[in-house]
């Protein structure tokens, strides 16, 4: 059995071509294109209107420091994520830290993702299949939730769905260079979204399925090599990030109950309605030839890999495996395939509709599903409607809230003072400022103060540290209190 008879459609008998393509060739070319610009067209829809939520607030502090200060901050967190950092960095310094501006990349990751999956279901199953792929792709809330996201999920998903292409034209076509490629793509995946590259046990399974049935086991060695060539350059990288995971993620594995694993369909993909019914579609795409089983693998050989490492490491997440959802899609797409065009773009449409509310849901915050907004926008516009020039400001920033950042981030220099700041984030190489231990001390010359307390959890209104809160209440009077998406704003005047 031939290499491409496992990765690619069977051969055709060529039509003849005319002399000079015509213009609907051309266009025939550019299928791509369709689901690239609707799911731009989708994912563009009100990006800017879910404000920046904590873990965006982590991003716009990393990337607004130098390059030596991204170095430090490295040292002590969030290393593996350095190189989504450094991107961003560059990206910012031309195009501004902007909402919109931090999300862009994100849109066009998921726009070229749409592309990349028209093109791979092309080669694999057909032009319609890769086009129904890119579509259902776009209708997606998941696509839109971190496409409209300053976090390095939505290109993860791109370098995925790039390196899976990668590896079909290496092994359809057997260049070094093709083999080189698929090899900076698998170093792309883990410099974007380090667990991802358990996306090679899934090619591992494809190209060990092609060199049995060739009886060749010398395929085996250029994709041997350019796994290990990109899995020695992320070593490091790997390294530095195990010596952080208990400082990062800060609790204990928590693998996946069956129950969960039942609902990863809707979880991973934003909606349970559409994720069941990428589900379908997907099952009847694999099961419907041999190059949709073998897809089948290639996607099933990740997600059990993942959930291996799990058991180990507390990284159980839906958004750290929306890198597979393209090849979740690709399987829908050649599911799709089989029924009329028409047909096909009703399911999709049907998937779109029943999904709206979802679409609804991520363009009004990106907090948790069910969770409470953590109004930002409304905490600062509290201060710029009451705040005076001289106040000053003490935070609650022992956890994940970012409350001082998201300050700072909105008001500029107009931000009241930051009463308690010892040696700033940037300088501590962490997200979290050294704070003053003499609280009295430190609000002496203040005529008044501000308090800006998140909640702790869902819900559950929470306090300032009792000694920062007595400090205050002992020479400060409580001449205001607001409380507004879960935060808790507090102003004193001195007595």
């Amino acid at each position: 059995m031939s290499l491409v008879a496992d990765l690619a459609p069977p051969a055709v008998a060529p039509e003849p071509q005319p002399s000079s393509p015509s213009a609907r060739s051309r266009w025939q070319r550019l299928y791509w294109l369709l689901p690239a610009l609707v799911t731009a067209a989708v994912v563009a829809v009100q990006i800017g209107r879910p404000q920046l939520w904590r873990d965006e607030f982590a991003t716009v502090t990393a990337v607004g420091r130098s390059l030596g200060e991204m170095r430090r901050l490295a040292q002590n967190i969030d290393a593996v994520l350095t190189p989504y950092y450094l991107f961003m960095h560059f990206w910012s310094a031309v195009f501004g830290n902007s909402t919109v501006a931090l999300r862009m990349p994100s849109l066009l990751a998921v726009a070229g993702t749409a592309a990349l999956l028209a093109v791979l279901g092309e080669r694999l199953f057909s032009v319609r299949a890769g086009v129904f792929a890119g579509l259902f792709w776009a209708i997606l809330p998941a696509v839109s939730r971190y496409g409209q996201e300053a976090r390095p999920y939505a290109l993860a998903a791109l370098a995925a769905t790039a390196a899976t292409l990668m590896l079909v034209e290496a092994v359809r076509k057997g260049r070094w260079w093709r083999w080189t490629g698929y090899a900076l793509c698998v170093l792309a995946l883990g410099a974007l979204h380090l667990v991802a590259v358990v996306l090679v046990a899934g090619h591992g399974i494809a190209v060990l399925s092609v060199a049995i049935r060739r009886r060749n086991v010398k395929l085996l060695v250029p994709a041997g090599i350019a796994v290990a060539a990109a899995g020695a350059a992320l070593l490091p990288l790997a390294l530095r990030g195990n010596s952080q995971w208990s400082v990062q993620l800060g609790v204990t594995p928590r693998p996946p109950s069956w129950e969960t694993l039942i609902r990863i369909s809707g979880d991973v993909t934003g909606a349970a309605s559409t994720g069941g019914i990428l589900l379908g579609m997907l099952l009847i795409g694999a099961g419907a030839s041999r190059r949709g089983r073998l897809m089948a693998a290639v996607l099933a050989a990740p997600l059990v890999a993942f959930t291996t490492v799990t058991f180990f490491t507390p990284l159980w997440h839906p958004r750290y495996l929306f890198f597979l959802v393209p090849l979740a899609c690709l399987l829908a797409g050649a599911g799709l395939a089989l029924v009329s065009a028409r047909s096909a773009l009703v399911v999709v449409l049907l998937a779109g509709v029943v999904a709206l509310s979802d679409h609804q849901a991520v363009r009004a915050s990106h907090e948790g599903r069910g969770a409470p907004l953590i109004d930002y926008r409304a905490a600062v516009a509290v201060l710029e409607q009451h705040a005076q020039p001289g106040d000053a400001i003490v935070y609650k920033r022992n956890g994940w809230h970012f409350t001082d950042i998201a300050t700072e981030y909105y008001l500029g220099t107009d931000a009241p003072r930051d009463a308690l700041l010892k040696v700033s984030r940037t300088a501590a190489g962490s997200f979290w400022t050294t704070e003053r231990t003499n609280i009295k001390l430190s609000l002496a010359a203040d005529p008044r103060v501000w308090t800006m307390v998140p909640d702790d959890a869902p819900n559950k209104k929470s306090e300032l540290p009792a000694k920062t809160l007595g400090a205050i209440q002992a020479d400060f009077t409580k001449i205001g209190e607001w409380r507004v998406g879960s935060i808790t704003l507090r102003l004193y005047d001195r007595k």
